[in-house]
């Protein structure tokens, strides 16, 4: 029994730094709905974040500040600050090795968009570079089409995915880069009509994580990964899917 106790005591002062260490981390979100975006009021909402709420009760953490910031700007700060938490981020090849990873908040396919008037249809990614891709900066999509061999030259950037759907009503490019989800949704925030736009191609489909900075300690990542394990598994998390994931 002693000796029970005071291994128990010893687990709870490893803890204790650990949960207090979890307060100085930074989390920063983009819009990307339905996993996070900004609700009526501004303030951070969706499936990443209110998970993440759920994360730091299991963890005993009391609830932080989670900033909006565009794409770019968060996977910068993320490559440059010590302590940053970075989410929804897929976790690409290309990106494995850069952070540390808590998983999974969910999966997204990424594809190419086109207009189907244009009727692009692609068969394998050699064929990308026949054509002008938008894509959002730092974004795995952009990142996918580098990594399958796309001649950069033809990638033309994007701050937001608006930006880069809007260059391709206007022909400025004629496919673009995304995740599925986000994508159509953007096709809904424009009020766009669906059925004017199809899949050109699959480019992957990637698991959706929490990313860290390389610099954050393993014990931190540890006790994260243990609050989202527990998240996962409780009848809460269902009813988070049904809300925000009405499909599944």
């Amino acid at each position: 029994m002693r000796t029970w106790l005071i291994c128990h005591l010893l687990l709870l002062c490893w803890i204790a730094p650990v949960r207090a260490a979890l307060d100085k981390l930074e989390y920063l979100t983009e819009e990307y709905p339905p996993y996070n975006f900004s609700d009526p009021q501004g303030q951070p909402t969706g499936l990443a974040v209110d998970l993440l709420q759920m994360i730091w009760q299991h963890s005993g953490v009391p609830p932080q500040p989670v900033r909006i910031l565009p794409w770019a700007r968060g996977y910068y700060l993320l490559t440059q600050k010590p302590n940053v938490v970075l989410f929804s981020t897929a976790r690409t090849q290309a990106r494995e090795a850069l952070f540390k990873w808590v998983c999974p908040i969910g999966y997204s396919e990424y594809i190419l968009l086109g207009r189907k008037a244009q009727n692009i249809h692609l068969t394998s990614f050699a064929q990308m570079s026949q054509y002008k891709i938008s894509a959002v900066r730092s974004d795995a999509a952009e990142q996918l089409l580098l990594n399958n061999g796309m001649d950069d030259n033809n990638i033309i950037p994007a701050n937001r995915l608006s930006q880069g759907l809007k260059m391709l009503l206007s022909g400025r490019s004629d496919l673009l880069a995304t995740s599925k989800l986000a994508g159509y949704d953007a096709i809904r925030e424009l009020k766009l009509n669906n059925a004017d736009f199809n899949v050109a191609m699959v480019l992957s489909a990637e698991q959706l994580c929490y990313a860290f900075s390389r610099q954050v300690p393993d014990s931190e990542i540890a006790l994260f990964q243990q609050g989202l394990t527990r998240a996962l598994a409780s009848p809460a998390f269902l009813s988070l899917q049904a809300k925000y994931l009405p499909q599944h």
